[in-house]
């Protein structure tokens, strides 16, 4: 019943597949369809005209007809011409039909696997070891899995053709020696699959493995890593890592491969034999007198073909099941669910009126995880700007993913106005928010794409990327660039001498930027000021006091220079909101944030100027 439903899900997955390929490509898949035919019957046809030929030469010479050309051959000859000229001709059409059907599925594939990826509205999928497992086989497979699975049918397509032909005439000769034959080739298909199945999970195994390989291969050679590689003396250290990872991913091969050579040495051995055997009987019926010179060279090449033939298509199987198992993990990926609820149909969004509010809201990753978020009740008013404050790990950055439905809280509720924001379209709450994360992506892109992805729609106006370039105090520095807002800001995906690089503090005001393109209602920043100097954070400060007139806002930050500008200040602590008031409200108060508070103006207290 097991191998019963094996056989089933194969047939399936191919089934699928051969819709997508049909789907990618209708001429093409049809056209190649029909040049595999034709490449699958044309052996039979030569097979058959070289047996006529050998017939009639030995009928001539026993007619001893000498110094003419005999008309008999004539056809023989031309039909054997022209099949070789049309076969020729298929090579490069079947080659260049092939490798068109190949692009267009691979496109057609890679396409889904993104689209899925993206359609996530949550980040949970990406935070999932085994997920992300799932993703990078699934993305392989979106690579190379179609070209392979397609090449492996077509093989199958015109193996079986040519098979029919040649099993037909073995077994006109000898019904059990072509019994033998086939039989003896079974073990060929058993060591296939069973290898295929090696593969695949020799594959599995290392893809972590080969992930933590890519990466010690990125710490080895970008920029990024380079300062800290050199200054700390680690490149041993990391040589010696990639050194070890590639040893354990080569002797897991190593194994495979080991396992492998002895199956097809003993494949071989049988066939070889069988092979013998074959040529043995047909040798015997010749001299016996039942067989005639063309019919020797039509059976051994019967069984030479159909011996060649069945261990290509067992290859070819055993290759197809190993692409079905990748399969498996597309349609894995595609068969996953959204991590986030979806309301159906999704409320429209009004203007903000009263403000955002979080009542009782708990918050972990997963049963097995403690609790980052508990029982948090808070309430940041319309137009008004809160600042949130606590340690490091305290919960901040997930509170603000909360707000953005990046994650939906484990208990309670996130409201917009009086509405639960699970009820909104994911992408259309987001619309209304502008935020800058702590660890915001640096793109390697234009300045004017760096800044205007903030909002796609304007990203070609150049006139409101400068305005959020202006608001964010990096115009200047933009324009001093070589190519202004057309300069990449890279230096590995341009030619040599181009592109550019900015400092941690530019890097922040070009992220603080893209969130300016945004005519937001709900500012949030995730210490907006962290990698800037005194005089640009009093700048930024006085742009953002401008900025969030009107405005709700939600501030988080360590410095109390910045939070003090905030219309209150909430203190988290271990997941709950311990404090919540104004900053001489809180001062007052002599909790958690007055210590804080004091352990950052000490240094700078009785500091006087020499």
């Amino acid at each position: 019943m097991c191998h019963l439903m094996k056989v089933r899900n194969l047939i399936r997955a191919i089934y699928q597949m051969m819709r997508l390929a049909w789907r990618a490509q209708p001429l093409c898949f049809v056209g190649l369809s029909i040049l595999e035919a034709l490449n699958g019957l044309f052996p039979l046809a030569n097979a058959w005209l070289i047996k006529i030929i050998f017939d009639l030469l030995i009928q001539i010479m026993e007619e001893e007809v000498v110094g003419l050309f005999p008309q008999k051959l004539v056809f023989p000859l031309i039909s054997m011409a022209a099949i070789g000229l049309v076969s020729q001709m298929n090579v490069p059409l079947t080659r260049a039909l092939r490798a068109e059907l190949g692009r267009r599925l691979t496109l057609k594939i890679q396409l889904s696997v993104y689209n899925k990826l993206t359609a996530f509205q949550g980040l949970d999928p990406f935070e999932n070891v085994q997920l992300y497992d799932t993703i990078t086989l699934a993305s392989q497979n979106a690579q190379y899995g179609p070209i392979q699975v397609l090449n492996v049918c077509m093989t199958l397509f015109q193996g079986l053709v040519t098979l029919i032909g040649f099993l037909g005439i073995l077994i006109t000769f000898n019904p059990l020696l072509a019994t033998i034959v086939v039989l003896a080739m079974l073990p060929q298909l058993y060591a296939q699959l069973r290898l295929s199945g090696q593969r695949f999970g020799v594959a599995y195994l290392n893809t972590p493995r080969e992930r933590r390989l890519a990466y010690c291969s990125a710490i080895l050679s970008r920029i990024e890593f380079a300062k800290e590689i050199r200054l700390f003396n680690l490149a041993t250290y990391f040589l010696e890592q990639f050194r070890s990872i590639s040893t354990s991913i080569h002797q897991t091969q190593r194994r495979y491969e080991v396992n492998e050579l002895r199956w097809q040495v003993g494949l071989s051995a049988l066939s070889s034999a069988i092979a013998v055997g074959a040529f043995v009987s047909v040798v015997f019926a010749a001299f016996g007198g039942r067989l005639s010179l063309g019919d020797v060279t039509l059976y051994l090449s019967a069984v030479a073909v159909v011996q060649a033939t069945l261990a290509t298509a067992f290859f070819e199987i055993a290759g197809l099941y190993e692409g079905v198992l990748f399969f498996r993990r597309y349609t894995d990926l595609l068969a996953l669910p959204q991590p986030l609820f979806l309301a159906d149909p999704c409320h429209p969004i009004s203007p903000l009126r009263t403000g955002i509010t979080l009542r009782n809201v708990s918050f972990r990753y997963s049963a097995e995880h403690p609790w980052v978020l508990r029982s948090v009740n808070l309430c940041i008013p319309v137009g008004q700007c809160v600042a949130l404050v606590g340690a490091n790990g305290a919960g901040k950055t997930t509170l603000v993913k909360l707000l953005t439905r990046l994650y939906d809280p484990t208990e309670g509720q996130v409201l917009w106005d009086e509405s639960d924001i699970r009820t909104f379209d994911p992408s259309a709450l987001r619309q209304r928010c502008g935020v800058i994360f702590q660890d915001f992506v640096r793109y390697d892109l234009t300045v004017q794409e760096n800044i205007g992805l903030g909002d796609v729609t304007r990203l070609t106006e150049l006139g409101q990327v400068q305005a959020a370039a202006v608001q964010a105090g990096v115009h200047a520095a933009i324009e001093r660039l070589g190519q202004g807002y057309e300069t990449v800001l890279s230096r590995w995906l341009v030619d040599e001498g181009g592109g550019a690089d900015l400092s941690g503090g530019e890097w922040q005001k070009i992220a603080l930027a893209r969130m300016f393109m945004r005519d937001a209602e709900l500012l949030i920043l995730d210490e907006p000021t962290a990698a800037l100097d005194a005089q640009a954070e009093h700048a930024l400060y006085q742009q953002f006091v401008q900025l969030k007139t009107g405005r709700t806002s939600l501030l988080i930050s360590h410095r109390f220079s910045t939070v003090r500008m905030a219309d209150a200040i909430a203190v988290l602590e271990d997941g709950q909101i311990t404090e919540y008031g104004s900053h001489d409200e809180l001062l007052a108060q002599g909790g958690a944030y007055a210590r804080l508070y004091a352990l950052q103006a000490a240094p700078y207290q009785g500091f006087a100027e020499p």
